[in-house]
């Protein structure tokens, strides 16, 4: 039997989205409303969708929080970018992850060769790569996904490596993983 997908509504537009669509933040007993993703901090949880312009319209006029969680809230303007910076650090993360367990492929000719042969789930290229080098990977890997959200510099201070343009993750349930947390920031910055 396959297990069910969580659901969880957004407070602010009511729609009913799977967990991994939304962002979960609580409400402190004092009205501030913080970032809580582990479910670790104690007070009042609730979902928001997953979108930048979502929370930056939150925090640019009277917050309607106040009236839903049927209190006076506390919500920094700076809310939007500590839960990006947040979310880049977590996708930072996981690729930091697959990289441990060697099931990430760096560099454009060994990128290249995994993906020929069909062992790659995707493909992460930096924002700042060549066009030479992003219409070839794009030339071999066709129906692969491809993520490019990170500059070198983020990505090569994330893996300890200098100049790290092209990034291939083996198939697997690394894969999964670093998947997920790419979407939730690539959503995040896109909506």
């Amino acid at each position: 039997m396959a297990a069910e997908t969580e659901t969880r509504k957004c407070v602010l537009t009511g729609k009913i989205l799977p967990k991994s669509e939304l962002l979960r933040f609580v409400l402190l007993k004092d009205g501030t409303i913080l970032p809580d993703f582990n479910k670790k901090l104690d007070g009042h949880g609730f979902y928001l969708s997953n979108s930048k312009t979502l929370l930056m319209g939150l925090a640019a006029k009277a917050n309607p929080l106040n009236k839903i969680l049927h209190t006076k809230t506390i919500m920094r303007e700076d809310l939007p970018q500590i839960v990006e910076q947040i979310l880049c650090k977590r996708g930072l993360d996981a690729v930091n992850l697959a990289r441990k367990a060697g099931d990430l492929i760096s560099g454009f000719e060994k990128v290249k060769e995994v993906v020929v042969k069909g062992k790659a789930a995707f493909v992460i290229e930096a924002t700042d790569a060549g066009d030479d080098g992003r219409q070839k990977i794009a030339a071999i890997a066709k129906d692969l996904e491809k993520f490019t959200l990170y500059d070198v510099a983020a990505l090569s201070a994330a893996l300890g490596k200098e100049n790290t343009v092209h990034l291939a993750v083996k198939k697997g349930p690394m894969s999964a993983m670093v998947k997920t947390a790419m979407m939730r920031y690539q959503t995040f910055l896109n909506s």
